[in-house]
């Protein structure tokens, strides 16, 4: 890992000082390994480390914030999906509990949709299946039922967005937190967007991210990948990243803001969004232990005190 973010040529005593810090933060500021290289707080002096939002903080969220039995809604995509049915926007079938003439029907309707595994994360598993002329049906069925997946309808997205990447849906990430009052309150929002084959744009497979301002919408940094590298423009397509602004933001907006009433006693989340080709918001997922990094990594601020405001007023 010090090879893959710290892009120099290190002495022996330079790693041992790194590696040394390391453990000191992972005491002190509560980091996990991954938090100290990508919010690179070996060059950071104290007054900066506490200001990031790292595993601690985060972990901290999920537990005081997120009902136990409810954080079970979000882990669960069939049962997230009949939770939130009124935005998601397509069709989907639960194969664990589809009879073949279901499965017959939603195929008659999708040649092409998407499989899900029923529990994952960072778009693990996830693939387009397509049922083809002459398709053996029942056995498709059979393995599909073997697997314990979600069916899902396919998004056909924006074409402002589809224009970045073909080959992956390209969505954003808006964490909502809810205070005290049950206010709901937009903490953070991204644009994420796939580079290569996966349908997922998830950041974790080879996407990159940029971090956009919550009230309009706009791209207000470089993206970034996994390993820090800057992009001011899709790597393949070559469109312009920063300046660009998601369009139909506001029923994002709209959409996140009531779908973070449904469950309230799980308080923090961070949503997975598409615009469909129509401009209409469709709710991907809800992730109840959302990870941090995709809105403290673009541009290297830690936002843990838009949160620290939130719940404690300071």
């Amino acid at each position: 890992m010090l090879n893959e973010y710290v892009q120099e040529d290190l002495s022996l005593l330079r790693k041992l000082v790194i590696l040394t810090d390391l453990a000191f933060s992972i005491v002190i500021y509560g980091t996990g390994i991954t938090d100290f290289f990508q919010y690179r707080f070996y060059r950071r002096p104290h007054r900066e480390r506490k200001e990031f939002m790292v595993y601690r903080q985060r972990m901290w969220l999920v537990r005081n914030l997120n009902k136990r039995e409810e954080r079970e809604i979000f882990d669960q995509k069939p049962l997230f999906n009949r939770y939130f049915n009124a935005y998601l926007g397509r069709k989907w079938l639960d194969i664990r509990s589809a009879s073949y003439e279901d499965f017959r029907v939603f195929t008659e309707s999708f040649e092409r949709f998407l499989v899900k595994p029923v529990r994952g994360s960072h778009g693990m598993g996830i693939r387009v299946e397509k049922v083809k002329e002459h398709c053996d049906l029942p056995a498709l069925y059979q393995k599909l039922k073997g697997e314990e997946v979600l069916l899902e309808e396919l998004i056909v997205q924006h074409e402002e967005l589809a224009a970045f990447n073909r080959s992956s849906v390209n969505t954003v990430r808006v964490a909502t937190l809810l205070d005290k009052a049950g206010r709901v309150n937009l903490m953070t929002a991204n644009l994420r967007l796939g580079r290569g084959d996966f349908y997922a744009d998830n950041f974790h497979h080879n996407g990159i991210a940029a971090l956009l301002d919550v009230e309009s919408g706009q791209v207000i940094s470089p993206a970034v990948d996994k390993k820090l590298q800057q992009y001011l423009e899709h790597p393949l397509s070559k469109k312009p990243i920063t300046g660009f602004t998601v369009p139909c933001w506001e029923g994002v907006l709209a959409l996140v803001r009531e779908a973070a009433l449904v469950v309230p006693t799980v308080r923090y989340v961070g949503w997975d969004v598409a615009v469909g080709k129509d401009g209409r918001a469709r709710l991907i997922e809800g992730n109840a232990a959302a990870d941090p990094d995709l809105s403290q990594m673009p541009d290297q601020v830690g936002k843990w005190p838009l949160y620290r405001k939130v719940l404690f007023g300071k």
